[in-house]
């Protein structure tokens, strides 16, 4: 061994190894490069594979970390507030709650039934991301495939069917049917479904997805097609609609192809609302669209491909779109800028009502939400309830609040583990008196084991 460590090297031999040692890092570089490129590159899986190769050290550097990725923003913010539900006195509150939330002390997500009467907790669904997912694609650029796991996932704004299935999804992922045992009963994989679910009155649900392969010409591969997503209560694809083809067909691509204005995910749609009754401004079936990216909510009629209306401003940034009556819709207005310092909330969030018979925007909310200082600068809903309450969920920073119709606030739920931080919600979804006693009937006797209740 000693004559072989110290035995005497031709120089040209040393020469020649780091000749090609450099030639071997340049490829190597050359491979990278490759795979980083939009299209995918030309090499496939031996660029994908060197990319993961360069990623090694970035890797170990985050497994080394606690994982903060489901900590709300300023985990601390609500520090001296208590844990969980917080009521004002009066009357008990109406109906129920598909609380959807990250377990900060579990390190896992949950959907809770819950009678917002007292914050009683009837029922809960622990997916099991690992066993229920499939596969993640081979392709990750449609979707995060680090949160294709049970320690990541997120079960986004649940809805339950006519059968008291649960369906869920997280950003960009597939689609989920789980019985009231949180096991899978079925599954939707021919789009990766995003943000909103929402029912269209007959049994069936929209949701936005994107079109996987992308339809689109000219566009790289990770390119994110929004699309508008049909399917029934078991999870089949009615219909599929590519709304980027909805803005080129009827001559909008100045929207989102402008030279040296190109956006990988040019519309961002987060919220498509089912019309379900006809009015002097809409008919049954007609969508209503909330596009992020372009501070625009539109109407538009699948049954005649027609673009009805269409608004950009005075929200910024907004989502989850809600018809309020036959002439009037509301949206959650985030008023979230970026003047290239990152995205600030300007104020706070706030409601916006549209009057389609005036065309004036109101904003009745706006001292309850500026008292509240609630300002989620992404994702985060609201609900008008029955008696006129109002239900918002705060989600980047893990908080969910209903106000009184005068605006103070009744109660408060802030979604905090036992480390004193708080965790992100997941797009809860309020339950009439009605819907939530018929899920209690079907989920009635139903015993589950282990985490699954």
């Amino acid at each position: 061994m000693h004559k072989l460590l110290f035995a005497k090297v031709e120089f040209w031999l040393v020469l020649l190894l780091m000749l090609v040692g450099l030639l071997g890092l340049v490829g190597f570089g050359a491979l990278v490069l490759d795979g980083t490129r939009r299209d995918g590159g030309r090499l496939g899986a031996v660029s994908t594979t060197a990319v993961a190769m360069a990623k090694i050290p970035y890797t170990i550097r985050d497994l080394s970390r606690a994982d903060a990725s489901m900590a709300a923003n300023l985990p601390m913010r609500f520090a001296t507030k208590p844990a969980g539900w917080s009521f004002a006195a009066g009357d008990p509150l109406p109906g129920y709650l598909l609380l959807s939330r990250y377990d900060g002390d579990r390190a896992r997500h949950v959907v809770e039934l819950v009678a917002l009467a007292d914050g009683t907790v009837l029922h809960q669904w622990w997916p099991d991301a690992d066993s229920l997912l499939p596969e993640p694609p081979a392709d990750p650029r449609l979707t995060n495939i680090n949160n294709w796991n049970t320690r990541r996932f997120r079960a986004i704004h649940p809805a339950l069917n006519g059968d008291g299935e649960l369906l869920i999804k997280d950003h960009y992922s597939v689609l989920l049917g789980l019985d009231a045992c949180a096991r899978r009963a079925w599954l939707q994989d021919a789009a990766y479904f995003h943000h909103s679910t929402e029912p269209d009155g007959q049994g069936g649900f929209w949701s936005p997805a994107l079109m996987a392969p992308q339809t689109v010409d000219e566009v790289p591969a990770d390119f994110f097609e929004d699309a508008l997503a049909h399917v029934d209560g078991a999870g089949r694809l009615l219909s599929q609609r590519s709304l980027t083809k909805v803005f080129l067909d009827h001559g909008l691509e100045y929207l989102i192809f402008a030279h040296k204005k190109y956006m990988q995910d040019p519309l961002h749609l987060n919220d498509i609302q089912p019309v379900l009754a006809d009015g002097p401004h809409w008919k049954k079936g007609d969508l209503f669209l909330s596009l992020r990216a372009l501070s625009i909510v539109m109407l538009y009629r699948p049954a005649t491909d027609e673009i009805l209306w269409m608004k950009q401003g005075p929200w910024m940034s907004q989502h989850d779109v809600d018809i309020l009556d036959d002439r009037r819709i509301a949206i959650f207005d985030n008023h979230a800028y970026d003047r290239g310092h990152g995205i600030r909330v300007r104020g706070s969030n706030q409601i916006a009502v549209y009057d389609f018979e005036t065309g004036e925007v109101s904003y009745p909310w706006n001292a309850a939400l500026t008292a509240a200082d609630v300002k989620t600068p992404l994702e985060g809903l609201f609900t008008i309830l029955p008696n006129g309450s109002l239900m918002v969920e705060e989600e980047n920073f893990g908080r969910l609040l209903i106000f009184s119709p005068d605006g103070e606030v009744r109660a408060e739920f802030v979604n905090k583990g036992a480390d004193g931080r708080a965790y992100r919600m997941g797009w809860s979804r309020h339950l009439s008196p009605d819907k939530g006693d018929a899920a209690l009937a079907r989920l009635k006797g139903v015993e589950c084991a282990g985490d699954d209740t």
